[in-house]
């Protein structure tokens, strides 16, 4: 059980899904006879306890309640199969890099872009790496405001990836690649940023000790490090108690 309550939220929403619907699909064949209103509601009350059960948030388990009616009412819609098609490959290109890892996509404000100059030094060659960029907008401001140094964005979701490469583009110093976060080495850079969600900070913080050297920095959006104390808190605009916390190596 510990095992599936590690699982990341989507494939434990689908398995919870899954086991509801092999239980109401078990009840059918036992010779249950119920209206289909009724049964539709037996799978939701059946997914909401398997999802308490995995621990997930309350937004998934409303999620989770809310997805056998939206199917029910869906399911006589003439509405053509290539549509649902679409909108999944949708969200995989923008949200798959960030489904299995449990890092939602963020986006920082103007402000936290502006917080970030100071904390990066002007001075040529220095190195700046945002760990799953998004769209890439504090590596496009950062590359326009220090032409002298060097400014990488990594991300994993292949459509944001891309709009992120071409809003960087204008920028000769700025480079998006794309790729996992965690094969991203991070001791050649000088600044390492993220913002991410509370789950990977431990084994990111992790990272960042192994592998940044003495004098670098490390600034976290928003997401505390368990056990460790920032050197610094800039609060910055935007979603409640948005905060860059700085580490100095």
């Amino acid at each position: 059980m510990t095992f599936l309550r590690r699982l990341p939220p989507v494939l434990g929403a689908l398995l919870a899904q899954a086991s509801a619907f092999a239980l109401v699909l078990a009840f059918a064949r036992m010779g249950l006879r119920l209206p289909t209103l009724v049964w539709v509601l037996l799978q939701a009350v059946l997914a909401v306890f398997l999802s308490r059960g995995l621990d997930l948030s309350p937004r998934w388990v409303f999620m989770q309640a809310a997805l056998p009616f939206l199917v029910r009412a869906l399911w006589s819609a003439p509405i053509p199969p290539w549509v649902y098609l679409g909108l999944f490959l949708a969200l995989v290109l923008v949200f798959g890099g960030g489904l299995l890892s449990r890092v939602p996509l963020y986006h920082a404000s103007h402000d936290a872009w502006r917080q970030l100059e100071g904390l990066v030094q002007a001075r040529p060659g220095l190195r700046f790496v945002d760990l799953g960029c998004g769209f890439g907008g504090p590596v496009a401001h950062l590359a326009k405001a220090r032409p002298d140094g060097l400014f990488l964005g990594v991300e994993a979701s292949p459509l944001t990836w891309l709009v992120a490469w071409l809003r960087c583009l204008p920028h000769k110093n700025a480079r998006i690649r794309l790729g996992s976060l965690w094969r991203t080495d991070l001791a050649e850079f000088d600044v390492a940023y993220a913002f991410l969600s509370p789950v990977p900070m431990p084994a990111l913080w992790a990272k960042v000790r192994r592998e940044m050297r003495p004098g670098s920095r490390f600034i976290s959006h928003s997401f505390e490090v368990p056990g460790a104390a920032p050197h610094r808190v800039i609060p910055v605009e935007g979603r409640h108690g948005a905060r860059l916390l700085v580490f100095d190596l």
